[in-house]
């Protein structure tokens, strides 16, 4: 009877042993299955991917000679940095800086690039800041490159000889001596293709604009373009043209006052002589546009010196 009596209570521990081993085992197993902290982190929420320090956008990317294109520059900071736009020299083999912005988050810088296709990047040194007491650094930094293509205006209107009126021969006749004495050796050697139709149009027109003003204003000034009017290079496009124009009021023949003019273009201390000589562009043939208009006894003259856009270069002159 005594060991029976022992009997209930036995069994009652057993039970609770057995079911506290089956509950560790449980427990164990859903440990075991369960991820790990830092694999529950993932699952969960991925990495964010850290943004470029240093971003550069070019707008457009494909232009025509004598467009702009607009450099976006952002960085990571509102802190001002020192930001250089570079462009690739393939002959060097080096990046070369074009031009340098300080950058407080974005900017713009406009450039007019030269015919070719070129590889762009931005790029800014490590710089120190101190912001509520602590010293914070920002590492040097560079973009991903942009390219940009900048192709030849076609020319639309076609090269064609115009026909000059006897004042309109003597201005080119003196222009021609004049280049042929004081230009560069390049420029004398280059063929001289005489007077063009279209741009003689444009220098004749020009000519009869400055009589209504009564006064000399170069193609571009900014009497020129509050006029809304066009330059050479958009009414005959396709070429490089440099223009030199003045108003001469002289007694005397038509004659003596274009020598006048053209001594007095060759005596000017304001950059007529280099844009009358092509002093800043070099090409294998030069073309002109003349025009002589008289008006209230002044004489309104307008030399245009051109090249054709596809084989003209940059002298370095200017």
């Amino acid at each position: 009877m005594g060991h029976i009596r022992h009997i209930g209570p036995t069994l009652a521990v057993g039970l609770v042993v057995t079911v506290l081993i089956g509950g560790t085992v449980v427990v164990a197993q859903e440990r075991s299955d369960s991820p790990a902290p830092a694999e529950r982190t993932s699952l969960a929420r991925p990495a964010a991917a850290k943004k470029p320090a240093l971003r550069l956008a070019a707008t457009p990317k494909t232009i025509t000679r004598g467009a702009t294109v607009s450099f976006r520059l952002r960085t990571s900071t509102k802190h001002p940095r020192a930001v250089r736009l570079q462009r690739w020299d393939p002959a060097r083999k080096a990046w070369r800086t074009v031009t340098k912005r300080t950058v407080r988050a974005t900017t713009t810088i406009r450039l007019k690039p030269t015919v070719g296709t070129f590889s762009y990047r931005a790029q800014a040194p490590r710089i120190r800041h101190q912001t509520g007491g602590r010293k914070h650094t920002h590492a040097a930094a560079k973009s991903t490159t942009v390219k940009v293509t900048v192709r030849e205006v076609p020319r639309t209107v076609p090269s064609r000889p115009a026909v000059l009126t006897a004042d309109e021969k003597a201005l080119l006749a003196d222009v021609r001596a004049a280049r042929a004495t004081y230009a560069r050796a390049d420029v004398q050697g280059a063929r001289d293709l005489g007077a063009e139709a279209c741009l003689t149009t444009y220098a004749r027109d020009h000519a009869r604009w400055m009589a209504t003003t009564k006064r000399a204003v170069d193609p571009g000034a900014a009497a020129h373009r509050a006029a809304g009017r066009p330059l050479p290079a958009a009414s005959c496009p396709g070429r490089t043209v440099q223009a030199v124009t003045h108003a001469i009021g002289v007694a005397g023949t038509t004659a003596a006052a274009v020598d006048l003019a053209v001594d007095t273009w060759l005596a000017s201390p304001y950059g007529e002589t280099g844009r009358l000589l092509s002093a800043c562009h070099r090409a294998p043939g030069f073309e002109y546009g003349v025009a002589v208009f008289a008006a209230g006894g002044t004489r309104y003259l307008t030399v245009l010196v051109s090249s054709d856009a596809s084989a003209t270069t940059k002298s370095g002159a200017c």
